[in-house]
């Protein structure tokens, strides 16, 4: 899994100024970090004070890759202010890069206990809880961080999360509310149409199916979209997708016997029956495969 995110900056820099000596750095903070304006250029900045000089201290040591320093000069500036909540994130990042996940995790709780309102924090609290297997610990996060800011990644985080955890209710209630959407998101659409050919529901299997592989030209994706089509009898639409799916050179070879079967079967009379296929992978009667093709 990779990192959940980089170091923390504000979305709009607070104040640019220079630090005696020559050196310019951006103010980092959240909404509710008043700075007041210094008086003098001469006058100290709070951003000197202990706390602050040592969280930047981390910053830097962040951008630098030197997580263990940034973790250190993190927790310093946590001992001289102990409500410091962006040194507690920036702790939980450090942890995070580390994979030191109960870390990550302990960092990242202080973060939403001291600001609840943090979309960061309970999606990076909800990251560490992932990686650390209590699912529903950290759908609980997940789902806090969407009521914050309902984002579409992380709706797709948190639905692929249940559903390895096969909780397969709850994963489809998100992935419902992606496609509501018209979610860009491919592995939506096949997860989706593989959820609905485990129903028999070929037509939702065949839309969902067909949505994905517009948006991402994918063999595998052309493939079990021609073994629904040919499990609905719609052998031009099947020859199609398998003419799509021949293109890849992981389907190619699978993709032209199908064609030549589909071919064969259209010079037949038409029955009306569509032959028994499953999905590759699996054997005929028997649910479709959780992996892709």
């Amino acid at each position: 899994m990779g990192h959940l995110a980089g170091t923390l900056r504000a979305e709009h820099p607070l104040s640019r100024r220079r630090i005696p000596g020559g050196h310019h750095w951006t103010a980092v903070g959240l909404a509710f970090c008043a700075i007041a304006a210094v008086g003098t250029a001469s006058a100290q900045g709070i951003w000197e004070d202990p706390a602050f000089s040592l969280y930047r201290q981390a910053v830097e040591a962040m951008d630098k890759k030197d997580y263990a320093r940034a973790s250190e000069l993190s927790g310093q500036a946590i001992a001289q202010q102990p409500t410091h909540v962006l040194a507690y994130y920036l702790r939980g990042q450090a942890a995070m890069f580390q994979a030191r996940w109960d870390d990550a995790a302990a960092a990242f709780g202080k973060v939403v206990e001291l600001y609840p309102g943090s979309f960061a924090g309970h999606r990076d609290l909800g990251g560490a809880l992932e990686q650390l297997d209590r699912v529903d610990d950290a759908a609980r996060e997940y789902e806090a961080a969407i009521a914050l800011r309902d984002q579409d990644d992380l709706r797709v985080r948190l639905a692929f999360m249940l559903i390895k955890a096969n909780q397969q209710p709850r994963a489809l209630t998100q992935l419902q509310k992606l496609a509501e959407r018209d979610t860009k998101a491919p592995e939506v659409w096949s997860t989706l149409a593989r959820m609905s050919y485990e129903k028999n529901d070929l037509p939702g299997a065949e839309k969902n199916f067909a949505r994905a592989a517009s948006l991402r030209d994918d063999g595998r994706t052309w493939f079990n979209l021609g073994v629904v089509r040919t499990r609905m009898n719609d052998l031009p639409g099947a020859l199609q997708a398998f003419e799509k799916a021949s293109q890849h050179s992981e389907t190619k070879d699978p993709a032209q016997k199908e064609m030549s079967k589909v071919r064969e079967a259209m010079k037949q009379p038409t029955t009306g029956a569509a032959p028994d296929k499953a999905m590759p992978g699996s054997t005929p009667g028997q649910p479709v495969p959780s992996r892709r093709y």
